[in-house]
């Protein structure tokens, strides 16, 4: 049979507390045993003279204490202050203790009873009143933040976060299903059973847009979308309106003359940056956001704002040097912006989030420029970013799309996320083809290019 450990000192944790716990009211009461019994004359006149002053006082109210205590309480009060400890022991003690303890409680319940009742009273359970909320803070801080001063007419707690004109960057699946980029491919039957036997076909496969994908299917989790969506083998990105796509994120040509209100709005601002620095721009930045309004009277999307004075800033700071270089060396709005904010950030740090209204107004052109600085563009800036860095490269302005590398970008990420295949496979197949394969000992060995049969002597 198997030993247990149950019951035995130092295996059983239960057995152990349960004797400390007994050794710990053993000393208890063997220490107090041994001063009764080393100073019960000592004990005993403590005892009288705080039973005898106490008495005096609660002999009125004899009908709160048992009899054994009421009867005796007149009498203690007249005597027991005088009284010879040497005549008493133990039992006198206790009934002395007795008295103590019940006076105690006869003060200490009903005061507990109050501060309960009291406490109920004062501390309200579940219910809250706020002193400050979200709306004070926006009012507080939109006359000296711009990027506050863009919300401040807006219901930030019933903004939803994937839809509208405020929804957060779209990740590149969704870009991709929203704008259907992402094709189902359907081989031909007739060249696959052709494949199979060997034989090659002229046909060419089928494709068929991925349709349906709205913002509201943004909040689905993985495994949701896996569900719906075909497999990734079938997948593939149309690269061609892809193309389409990322040129239409290039804005056209630059004029100062093809632009909106808003866009003129926020030219006016990098210009400013550029020629007269960013506490200049920042003054202009908080105008704008101040003025800026997203709802008509209706409560319906129809923006507005007092762009009064973004022409003639425009026009009085066009000819600028930096401004100037800016225009050269770049064709494209979305490139032009991105060149003139880039060029700010050699005076100081300027964040795009300070005319964040514009978001709501032009949000491919606001997600390329918030991009800036970081590694990677958003989705919806990767044609102007693929373009920029062209023109950065080569130094001058380039009229034609240089987009390429956007497609291309953004059909690797959906291939590394395993949202489309390839033609040599999805990338686990492909990883796993790799792991499978030998390696190559010729490219890889410690021992390439040596005879090991006739080894080179040693020197």
């Amino acid at each position: 049979m198997a030993q247990t450990s149950t019951g035995q000192p130092g295996q059983d944790r239960f057995f152990d507390n349960a004797l400390l716990a007994l050794t710990f009211i053993a000393i208890a009461f063997g220490s107090a045993w041994l001063m009764w019994r080393n100073n019960d004359q000592a004990i005993l006149t403590m005892l009288f003279y705080s039973v005898g002053w106490l008495s005096k006082a609660t002999q009125y109210i004899s009908w709160a204490y048992p009899s054994e205590i009421s009867d005796n309480l007149a009498n203690w009060s007249a005597t027991l202050v005088d009284a010879n400890p040497a005549n008493y022991g133990w039992p006198a003690a206790k009934l002395l203790i007795q008295k103590i303890t019940h006076t105690l409680t006869l003060i200490l319940v009903p005061y507990f009873l109050y501060q309960l009742i009291r406490f109920r009273k004062v501390h309200v359970i579940n219910k809250f009143t706020r002193n400050f909320n979200l709306k004070m803070l926006k009012e507080r801080n939109a006359s000296k933040y711009a990027p506050v001063a863009s919300v401040q007419h807006e219901n930030l707690m019933e903004l939803p976060l994937y839809e509208g004109p405020w929804a957060m960057a779209r990740q590149p699946v969704d870009y991709a299903l929203i704008n259907e980029l992402m094709v189902v491919r359907k081989k031909r039957i007739g060249a696959a059973a052709m494949s199979m036997i060997g034989m090659n076909s002229d046909a060419v496969d089928s494709t068929k847009p991925i349709r349906g994908w709205t913002e509201k299917k943004v909040r689905w989790t993985i495994k949701q979308r896996r569900k719906h969506m075909p497999h990734p083998a079938q997948c593939r990105l149309d690269t061609v309106k892809t193309d389409e796509i990322m040129r239409e994120q290039l804005g056209g040509p630059f004029s100062e003359s093809n632009l909106d209100e808003f866009e003129k709005c926020v030219l006016a601002i990098l210009y400013t940056g550029n020629a007269k620095g960013l506490e200049a721009a920042r003054v202009l930045t908080l105008k704008y956001a101040k003025s800026f309004r997203r709802l008509n009277k209706a409560g319906k999307h129809a923006p507005t704002i007092d762009s009064k004075g973004a022409d003639k800033i425009i026009l009085s700071l066009k000819d600028h040097p930096k401004v100037k270089q800016a225009k050269k060396r770049h064709a494209f709005k979305a490139t032009v912006f991105m060149a003139l904010l880039e060029s700010a950030w050699e005076k100081g740090v300027f964040i795009v989030p300070e005319f964040l209204w514009f978001k709501t107004t032009n949000r491919t052109l606001f997600f390329t420029l918030l991009g800036m600085g970081g590694d990677r563009p958003y989705t919806e800036g990767m044609g102007a970013w693929a373009h920029y860095y062209v023109e950065t490269k080569t130094g001058r302005a380039i009229d034609r799309p240089c987009i390429e590398a956007g497609t291309d970008g953004l059909e690797q990420i959906l291939f590394d996320e395993r949202w489309i295949g390839s033609d040599d496979g999805t990338v686990d197949e492909i990883a796993e083809r790799v792991a499978l394969e030998g390696g190559d000992d010729d490219k890889y060995s410690p021992t390439k290019g040596v005879d090991l049969h006739d080894p080179p002597r040693r020197t």
